[in-house]
């Protein structure tokens, strides 16, 4: 009995050895039997299904503020400066109430015109695809050097055929710049409202019109008698029967004809009486303290003229009072002048170019006074 027993179990012992064995025998021996790239495909399969780990999704890093920049396609969120070089033409015009006129011109000389632009421009407000509108400041120096005066260069001779074998000449005219000795400066600084047509941003062409004001201010000489203000006061002076009357008709003929634009008070009232008392004298002290008279439009032949006519009577002061009457004074100045300005601008890389051409007009104390400049500049916006 024993015996049968002890053979059992050693027959069941090897057959549960057997059917048995461990799991990293049987997956070593199935790992042999596979190829290589099998092997790793199925170890990639068993990590990814051991542990699947997906990256968090990163923010993607904000866009920094783009406060300040040279050109930006959408225009500046706050204000455009304009710095640059400009080339302007300017032609002032002013026009008595009694029908004396001056014309002032520019040198028209290139180097003699080019000045820094510092203009500014707000946001553009775009109302459409082609159409938008800003506020634009423009600023302006300005200097003339030359007015323009008529000359009769010849006489026309034509028949009438109504009267006959009558004969007609008219003066054949033609319009000179000459140098007077005359000088007219000074700025203008215009804020337009100005639309254009054109699509929104400093880099796209445009073309466009602003209306708006102008703060002016004008000083200088200026010649009111086409040219002739010399001879028509040497007429004037030798008029007068003695020294006070010639003296006196100086005076009137220059409040009248020679500019008083700024209707300045006590220059009206010595003029309107200048034999009386120290008048002359004190015209003369009064006009070198103001510096508004250029010496370059003093003529020296008429100094000694006026010596001559006089008897050397003349001090110094009284001398030079005289001198500045055979010449209008400009001395001019509006914070409202109305002002256009037409301009066409094109973008050039970094940089633009403008052509523009426009000025404020105004009338002061009967005087009418106007301001045409021809610009063309070149600048690169900076925008804000």
């Amino acid at each position: 009995m024993i015996r049968t027993t002890c053979l059992v179990y050693f027959i069941c012992i090897p057959f549960s050895l057997f059917a048995v064995e461990p799991t990293n025998e049987l997956q070593k021996e199935e790992s042999e039997s596979k190829p290589a790239g099998q092997k790793i495909r199925d170890r990639r399969i068993q990590i990814q299904n051991d542990f699947v780990v997906e990256p968090s999704p990163q923010p993607p890093p904000p866009n920094p503020s783009k406060e300040f920049s040279l050109k930006n396609e959408n225009g500046a969120k706050y204000v455009t400066f304009y710095p640059g070089v400009q080339a302007n033409l300017s032609d002032l015009k002013i026009v008595s109430s009694t029908g004396g006129r001056a014309v002032m011109m520019d040198d028209q000389r290139m180097d003699q015109n080019l000045n820094f632009l510092y203009d500014l421009k707000s946001p553009e407000w775009q109302m459409g695809e082609n159409w938008g509108l800003f506020i634009l400041n423009r600023n302006v120096n300005f200097r003339q050097s030359k007015q323009k005066i008529t000359d009769v260069v010849a006489t026309n001779s034509s028949t009438s055929e109504d009267s006959g074998s009558s004969n007609k000449s008219s003066p054949i005219k033609q319009y000179t710049n000459k140098d007077l000795g005359t000088e007219t400066f000074g700025s203008y600084h215009m804020l337009l409202p100005a639309i254009y047509y054109g699509q929104k941003g400093n880099d796209k062409f445009r073309i466009g019109l602003g209306l708006g004001y102008s703060k002016v201010n004008i000083q200088g000489t200026a010649d009111f008698n086409d040219g002739n203000g010399y001879f028509n006061n040497f007429l004037v002076f030798s008029s007068g029967s003695n020294l006070d009357e010639k003296i006196d008709n100086m005076g009137k003929y220059s409040l009248i004809n020679n500019g008083n634009i700024d209707a300045d008070p006590y220059r009206a009232y010595l003029l309107s009486n200048l034999s009386s008392g120290n008048h002359l004298e004190a015209l003369g002290l009064y006009t070198l303290l103001k510096g508004d008279v250029n010496p370059k439009s003093i003529d020296p032949f008429l100094a000694l003229f006026y010596s001559q006519l006089t008897s050397n009577n003349l001090n110094p002061l009284e001398l030079y009072a005289l001198l500045t009457l055979g010449i209008g004074r400009v001395n001019s100045s509006s914070n409202q002048a109305k002002s256009f300005y037409l301009f066409w601008e094109i973008p050039i890389g970094a940089i633009n170019w403008r052509l523009g051409i426009g000025g404020p007009f105004y009338t002061q104390n009967g005087y009418k006074i106007s301001l045409t400049t021809i610009e063309m500049s070149f600048y690169t916006p900076i925008e804000f």
